[in-house]
């Protein structure tokens, strides 16, 4: 951790353990990183019946909003695609129970997963798609998008990944990343109990200009930024409801509106989805 010192703040992991989580900005204070030991099994925080992006079924009125706004986002995923590429091959890394890329290959597009889950492999397959537990059984495969919805802040090391999935791309491909940002107006309101947190699972907090850095290293540059409005309203509602602040509703309902207007200006909305290009 000698990198990461600035200290953000403590955060209860909410969904598995309640253990605590301090996390830790770099020095430019443009990433910020999950303090975890280093033989830590991260797959023991995933072992819930409540974790939304593996679940199958809603089972509460929060988890039919969820399940409603990822339908919608499906949508705006796939205009973001299809401007971008009409017949592409898309990599879809971290595809859980493979819904979106089912939503892709019924609009005609060739998809292929990599889902370490082994129960969410066997959901993939049952709906018939090709899906794999690592990038090593891809071959020489080449894609013209790969995608990364709200996974590249899971990952051990986002560069090494992001080094390795490049090598799939066609020369003219597209890296799609969403990630939470931790800059958002709606974080800096909830901070330890903002939901896009979501300590030990999100081991790194990513700005804008953070992301961005990143991928500049691997030699991508930004092509487009889409923000993601909707995050901002679910997001703070399960906030809310972890502070237990009367009427989250209306509370979220505020704060999310306030978020969107206040990151029309500077850019920092809830999350957003970033289209990367090879720099040159």
């Amino acid at each position: 951790m000698k990198k990461y010192s600035n200290y953000y703040c403590t955060a209860k992991d909410r969904l598995v353990t309640g253990e605590l989580f301090s996390v830790y900005f770099d020095n430019e204070r443009i990433v910020a990183k999950t303090k975890v030991n280093d033989d830590e099994d991260m797959y023991r925080f995933y072992k819930s019946n409540d974790y939304h992006s593996h679940q199958l079924k809603p089972k509460s009125f929060i988890e039919y909003v969820y399940f409603l706004s990822r339908k919608i986002m499906m949508f705006f995923k796939y205009r973001i695609i299809y401007s971008k590429s009409k017949e592409a091959n898309l990599l879809d890394y971290g595809c859980g129970n493979g819904n979106f890329i089912k939503y892709l290959s019924n609009k005609s597009l060739k998809v292929t997963g990599i889902e370490k889950s082994l129960s969410s492999q066997k959901v993939c397959r049952s709906k018939g798609l090709s899906v794999f537990s690592s990038v090593k059984q891809l071959g020489d495969a080449k894609f013209d998008v790969i995608t990364l919805w709200h996974v590249l802040e899971h990952v051990i090391n986002p560069q090494n990944c992001l080094r390795t999935l490049s090598d799939f791309l066609t020369k003219d491909g597209l890296f799609i990343v969403a990630v939470p940002n931790i800059q958002s107006a709606d974080s800096q309101v909830f901070k330890e109990e903002w939901a896009g947190l979501d300590v030990p699972r999100h081991l790194w907090h990513f700005t804008p200009k953070g992301l961005i850095s990143l991928l500049k290293k691997e030699k991508f540059i930004l092509h487009k930024k889409h923000p993601l409005i909707l995050d901002a309203y679910y997001i703070s509602l399960l906030s809310a409801k972890r502070k237990k602040i009367p009427f989250p509703w209306v509370v979220s309902f505020i704060i999310g509106t306030a978020s969107n207007l206040m990151a029309f200006f500077t850019g920092n909305y809830s999350s957003s989805v970033y289209v990367f290009k090879k720099a040159g």
